[in-house]
């Protein structure tokens, strides 16, 4: 570059392996919470199975965006920052409800990947529109392109196992290994996705002065951001975990009547 000088960055382990850990155990509560049910509970569940997994992807995406250090000023555009929850949600729903609207065909889990996998991809780049860094950036094609393709194939896959373990009727250790081991795989997919993509940004130090802060005064700073985040994650999950269980007792109790 003639104008501007390639800036280094780092990562912060913790907050990865804390991504993935949010991927992990969104992919498994949702499972748990799409499992049995009447046809009018079936289409409850769904519904919120789709909000878990888009909520907790863009949970793990905004954890992950964390993790990277880079030695200028960062802040996240609020509003920017909300969309992309809403774009994450609203794409996850769809996919999940279109999976579970007819046989589950390989053709039909691959559209629905592919419903998944652009809410994602959506979801990922315009928080990272959001995120404000004291920077000139550039996007490098082959990352971006690959995390694309990641992002569909991903959630096409994990849909093909979410399928597999709701028509599995296996309970006891068998179910939760087999659940269990599709949730990883479906952590792993969300967070080679994440970083794939963070790995198309280039940011270059800025060699002219500029006229005034590139960082928005109502932007959120990283650590108001990881408590927000944080804060509303465990809320969900423990909240997600209460009704899963508060389901499991009334069905107990309504077999042994």
């Amino acid at each position: 570059m003639t104008d501007a000088m390639l800036m280094s960055h780092s990562w912060n382990p913790f907050y990865i392996v804390l991504s993935f850990v949010i991927a992990s155990v969104t992919s498994y509560l949702s499972l748990e919470l799409a499992r049995d049910g009447d046809a009018q509970d079936r289409t409850r569940r769904q519904v919120g199975q789709g909000l878990l997994l888009g909520y907790g992807i863009w949970a793990m995406h905004f954890v992950g965006m964390l993790a990277f250090q880079v030695p200028v000023g960062l802040s996240f555009n609020v509003p920017l920052t909300v969309v992309s929850g809403l774009v994450s949600v609203a794409f996850l729903v769809a996919a999940v409800m279109f999976l579970n609207r007819g046989p589950q065909t390989l053709v039909r889990i691959i559209a629905s990947g592919t419903i998944a996998g652009t809410g994602i991809v959506l979801m990922h780049y315009s928080g990272m529109a959001a995120m404000q860094v004291d920077a000139v950036s550039r996007y490098v094609a082959l990352p971006f392109l690959l995390s694309v393709l990641i992002a569909v194939s991903a959630a096409s896959v994990a849909f093909y196992l979410f399928s597999r373990v709701m028509t599995t009727r296996l309970d006891g250790p068998a179910r939760l290994a087999i659940q269990g081991g599709a949730a990883l795989v479906m952590g792993v997919a969300i967070v080679g996705m994440h970083y794939t993509g963070m790995a198309a940004v280039q940011y270059s130090y800025r060699m002219s002065p500029m006229v005034g802060s590139p960082l928005s005064e109502g932007g959120a700073d990283q650590s108001t951001l990881g408590m927000m985040v944080g804060g509303a994650s465990v809320l969900v999950f423990v909240c997600t975990f209460a009704l899963i269980l508060a389901d499991s007792v009334g069905r107990r109790s309504a077999l042994t009547r």
